[in-house]
């Protein structure tokens, strides 16, 4: 694909170059280098920010036309800069160094905003997103940014409340949560079904609102799609800034990679890099394995997990061996007819879970031999199923 986009680019050159004059084209136009085409968007690389921004503010309807009549479709150009150096210690990416793009930028700029000290309405804030597109990065950045940050993930307030129920000292659990000044707490999702957890969080979550303190949020759902939450509980995660982030861009994801990488990606490795970007699918965590592999080789479960990245079959096929050991069912039962309740259960866990993954319900249909609707019915009867069976969404929760 990088071959055919790269001659592409060339063809275009002399119609580009004819349109705007040779002088103009040698500035601004002949230092654009094209990265990949995603989603209908080609996206391009600029030496700095300043060509970015005159080429996207000038030339950029030009530059559409000449590769949209090239490709044979419409196509949108999307510009950037490169990175300002290429230097190991600018390339390293973490939480000191978050990756900014259109995906969490909204949720970076309310950071960004808190931090400088700036007025705003609500002093709590929750980020939700799928796995690995981020979001304790950006918690990572803001407590690495501030002192006295109390940090908490949402396991652990379980295990701590399990144990103040016990000792007979829930009140101090509350106090040690209300009494930081700034509250991190991470994938506040899995309170999920544990109802006294939930409420005894909310009143936490409201005494902290009360008394102005920052709270800092995550999860992977939005608090309306949490199962087996309490409607308190609710009320207050939706009380404070609700943003969601998405998985990491192309932008992200070609910068992500760069900095694994390092200078060799500018270079002879570019073309590489660029495919590798365009081709894997998931967040931060997947690009990772999808790189280690391609770059140092590396065989046995990273290889297999990469494969499933471009593969929708291999994620079905690890999906449904899980379930089907977990539900004590055959896998040719699970593809069957049979109506069982133990085996209809473990059918819909199936459909949930490969969806949770990253299938399509039209992709799960085809494997399960059951048309679209079918999958999506099935799913929404499990759903209904969960918010009555805590036990159920607990061993759903250990499968994969």
């Amino acid at each position: 694909m990088q071959a055919v986009l790269e001659s592409t680019w060339r063809r275009v050159q002399p119609a580009l170059r004819a349109a705007v004059g040779d002088a103009v084209h040698a500035a601004w136009l002949e230092p654009l280098r094209p990265m990949f085409l995603e989603r209908g968007v080609l996206h391009v690389e600029a030496p700095n920010r300043l060509v970015a921004e005159r080429v996207t503010q000038l030339y950029g309807e030009l530059v559409e036309r000449e590769v949209s009549a090239a490709f044979g479709t419409a196509i949108r150009v999307s510009v950037t800069a490169a990175p300002r150096a290429m230097l190991p210690d600018q390339l390293e990416v973490g939480p000191l160094q978050p990756i900014i793009d259109k995906s969490n930028q909204t949720a970076w700029l309310l950071l960004q905003a808190l931090h400088e000290g700036r007025a705003l309405p609500s002093r709590q804030f929750l980020f939700h997103g799928p796995a690995g597109c981020g979001k304790t990065f950006l918690l990572g950045w803001w407590r690495s940014s501030r002192d006295g940050v109390r940090w908490r993930d949402a396991q652990e307030l379980v295990a701590a409340h399990a144990a103040a129920r016990r000792e007979r000292r829930v009140t101090g659990w509350r106090e040690e949560l209300i009494e930081p000044a700034q509250l991190v707490v991470d994938e506040v999702h899995r309170l999920a079904g544990h109802t006294r957890v939930q409420l005894d969080f909310a009143h936490v979550l409201e005494q902290r609102s009360a008394q102005e303190r920052v709270t800092l949020l995550a999860s992977r759902w939005h608090p309306r799609e949490i199962r087996a939450s309490d409607e308190r509980l609710r009320t207050w995660l939706l009380a404070g800034f609700v943003t969601q982030i998405e998985a990491p861009g192309p932008e992200a994801r070609i910068a992500y990679l760069r900095a694994l990488e390092g200078p060799p990606s500018r270079n002879g490795r570019a073309e590489a890099i660029h495919e590798l970007a365009a081709s894997t699918q998931g967040g931060f965590p997947e690009l990772r394995r999808a790189w280690v592999v391609e770059r140092q080789g590396e065989r046995g479960a990273v290889q297999q997990r990469y494969f499933e990245l471009i593969d929708p079959r291999a994620t079905y096929e690890r999906v449904r061996a899980a379930v089907a050991a977990a539900f004590d069912v055959t896998l040719e039962d699970l593809g069957g007819d049979t109506q069982r309740r133990r085996v209809s259960q473990a059918r819909k866990v199936l459909a949930m879970l490969c969806v949770r993954a990253g299938l399509s319900r039209a992709e799960v249909g085809r494997y399960l031999d059951r048309t679209r609707a079918a999958v999506s019915y099935m799913i929404q009867s499990l759903e209904a199923e969960l918010v009555g069976d805590p036990g159920l969404a607990a061993r759903i929760e250990g499968v994969t």
